[in-house]
């Protein structure tokens, strides 16, 4: 079996300690948990930070809202919010990508949980999750700018390259046996 990094072993509950202390947890997402996951989004992100998108005028629009929960139901996946100690902080997900046994993933934190390791533990119970779905194999994109992210993926040991065009990052990382 392939090294899928420092998030093995498997966790056996759907819970991570971080460095801090503080539980952190996936809960799937449901009609009752998808407003509350908008309400945190707009009160403590911006819509290019929670998920993919056309760039246009700032802000949470009436159609950014619709995309968020659109995004939040994906088909042939699965979606999660991170909760620290019992409180909402942000979501994930990962939906089947294209090659076989890979699933692509996405997590977000409020400004307000950010720099705490917090998308670190989230990101292994992503893993955990998607191996339980079949998954051999984690793809991630996110941007240049966002060096946390970039320095957590290769924390993990995903195998990133840059888009120097774009400043898109997109990093592969395998989390089992696969094709």
């Amino acid at each position: 079996m392939t090294s899928p990094g420092p998030c093995l072993p498997a966790t056996v509950a759907p819970t991570w300690q971080s460095a801090d202390m503080s539980t952190v947890t996936l809960q799937p997402v449901d009609d009752n948990l998808l407003p509350r996951l908008l309400e945190l989004a707009v009160a403590d992100a911006d819509p290019h930070e929670v998920m993919p998108g056309e760039p246009g005028a700032p802000g949470w629009t009436d159609a950014r809202r619709a995309a968020f929960a659109e995004f939040h139901r994906p088909a042939g996946g699965a979606a999660y919010a991170v909760l620290v100690d019992g409180r909402l902080v942000g979501g994930a997900r990962f939906t089947h990508a294209e090659a076989p046994g890979a699933v692509q993933a996405h997590v977000w934190l409020a400004r307000s949980a950010r720099g705490k390791g917090y998308s670190r533990e989230a990101i292994c119970l992503l893993i955990d999750e998607a191996r339980a779905h079949g998954a051999s194999a984690i793809i991630a994109e996110t941007h240049v700018s966002n060096t946390a992210a970039v320095s957590m993926l290769r924390s993990l040991g995903t195998m990133l390259w840059e888009d120097r065009d774009t400043g898109s990052v997109h990093g592969t990382l395998r989390v089992g046996e696969g094709d």
